[in-house]
């Protein structure tokens, strides 16, 4: 189920004659899920003017909510399947909302409008989106439910109620959104339905005493009992909501394919099957991610990025160099007898590159996130690889000469830039960013030996300063502040990694003990016999 719902991205997607761009296919999901919500509008109301009005308000407020999704979120962080969860959440949400107001006309006992307010899920699809996708994803579903499930509200729901329920939804789908945003623990998702809870009751009842003027009726008739019975449903209610998000994750997680705060986190282990079979077969490349991991995470929270999924990317960014990892430098045992040594520069070029597609191949055979495929991608960006760039140039001049001078017969082909560069994109994040400088800073350093504080500042401000003026990053959002604060985070980091110990001196070797040899014990024993008969002489 999780493979038909991946909806990998197609090299192809959003060139000339595709059927669809991500984008329309979005706006269609969008649209199938206005025409469902229309559905659910006519079979719940008998007037057709004013099924026919709500249906206005359908439309209206889906144009509205594309509007202003389209302005506030960034589009790239979203596809396919992440618009059909949040299409199916709010669905389901509003579906949920409408039975309840069904069965409160077969209760047994009467329950006004007020209090059905009290005991709608108004946590279910913010707290679940935040968790799965993310806060501004979050705020968006809970201005969707706020706004569509006014439409589905009873016939006879007076406008006051209409308004009560917009205010608390608005209310209880912020706050979810923002305490459900970085889940570190399950636990996290109970206390954000406990806050939720108290936020409904709260907002309710102080609704309600505006509407009668304050506390003075409350003075002639307040039920405390009433009071109570009604605060505990409602914080129930909305923290049973929370233990179904709780429940519900992990299966959303398998058949949506995507990934919460809490999975990012099982994803830094380093004993997943990926990051064990690089421990094993490249253990350079595995002591080198560890690295840019550590590089990484300093310099996001410098600069007020992810710091978890910055690390987590920084770890898993080279894991392409799983196939021919002795090609790469850091893992080769005896750096003078290269394999390289055997390849044209050309070929060498070829598969160097080739690890960041066999990179997004693994990440995707794992199931990784799509940031952290992304980051594999864009961490060398269009960059050069200019020492065998270089070594292909100085064999194409000497081939050259000889062919000029006539010793060879065929003139050499000229060599191609592009066959010696990256395919790109340059960085689009400012994870993306910070792990791909925290790698060319990390591999740069490896060159030297013996590092001094200044060796590493130049160093730093050199791959820096080459950096910016190649573009690299210019899509990254990475402002001129957030770099300076990224260079001070990288020299603290790495003076700290490369920081030499104290030279002990040997310890000085202790005298070895003489043994006597026997004629020379015997020679002493002559020599006190002859003392001891010349003192009894005397």
């Amino acid at each position: 189920m999780s493979k038909i719902l991946s909806f990998k991205r197609n090299k192809d997607q959003g060139k000339k004659g595709a059927w669809l761009s991500g984008r329309q296919k979005m706006l269609l999901m969008g649209v199938m899920g206005v025409i469902v919500l229309c559905y659910l509008v006519t079979n719940s109301v008998q007037d057709m003017t004013e099924g026919a009005y709500r249906m206005a308000w359908l439309v209206l407020i889906g144009v509205a909510l594309a509007i202003v999704y389209s302005v506030n979120h960034n589009k790239r962080e979203m596809n396919m399947v992440r618009w059909m969860l949040i299409i199916l959440l709010v669905i389901a949400q509003i579906a949920v909302n409408h039975c309840f107001f069904l069965l409160r006309s077969v209760l047994p006992v009467h329950i006004t409008l007020g209090q059905m307010l009290l005991g709608l899920p108004y946590a279910f699809a913010p707290g679940m989106t935040a968790v799965m996708i993310g806060r501004e994803q979050g705020v968006f579903v809970a201005l969707c439910t706020a706004l569509f499930g006014m439409a589905l509200m009873p016939a006879d729901c007076p406008g006051i109620i209409l308004g009560d329920y917009l205010v608390i939804s608005l209310l209880a789908g912020l706050i979810t959104a923002q305490i459900d945003s970085r889940v570190h623990k399950r636990d996290r998702i109970l206390y954000a339905g406990f806050a939720t809870g108290v936020t409904v009751f709260v907002a309710a009842v102080a609704l309600g005493c505006f509407r009668e003027n304050g506390l003075e009726t409350l003075r002639g008739g307040f039920n405390m009992a009433g009071f109570a019975v009604e605060f505990v449903a409602t914080v129930f209610i909305n923290f049973l909501v929370s233990v179904v998000i709780g429940g519900v994750m992990p299966m959303l997680e398998k058949v949506f394919n995507l990934s919460t705060y809490i999975r990012w986190l099982e994803w830094a282990d380093i004993n997943q099957p990926v990051l064990k079979q690089l421990q094993l077969n490249a253990p350079g490349t595995f002591h080198h991610s560890l690295s840019v991991q550590r590089l990484a995470e300093a310099a996001a929270e410098a600069i007020g990025a992810d710091v978890t999924r910055a690390g987590v990317c920084g770890l898993y960014h080279d894991i392409g160099k799983l196939e021919n990892p002795e090609y790469f430098t850091e893992n080769m045992p005896d750096q003078a007898k290269s394999k390289h040594d055997a390849l044209t520069a050309k070929e060498s070029a070829k598969i160097i590159i080739g690890h960041v597609q066999r990179g997004v191949e693994i990440a995707r055979k794992n199931n990784l996130n799509i940031r952290i495929i992304n980051v594999i991608r864009e961490h060398h960006g269009k960059l050069l690889t200019y020492f065998f760039y270089r070594k292909a140039m100085d064999h194409y001049k000497e081939q050259k000469a000889k062919f000029d001078q006539g010793l060879i017969d065929t003139c050499p082909e000229d060599v191609n830039k592009n066959d010696f560069s990256y395919e790109g994109p340059i960085p689009q994040t400012r994870e993306s960013g910070i792990v791909s400088m925290a790698d060319a800073v990390e591999s740069a350093t490896r060159s030297l030996s013996h590092p001094t504080e200044d060796q590493i500042r130049d160093l730093v401000e050199k791959i820096f300063r080459e950096r910016i003026l190649d573009g690299h990053l210019q899509d990254c959002q990475i402002t001129l502040g957030d770099i300076a604060k990224m260079k001070d985070s990288f020299l603290t980091t790495l003076s700290k990694m490369n920081h030499n110990r104290i030279a002990y001196p040997d310890p000085e070797p202790e005298p070895e003990e003489v043994v006597p040899s026997e004629k020379a014990r015997e020679a002493a024993a002559e020599k006190a016999a002859d003392a001891k008969d010349k003192k009894e002489e005397e």
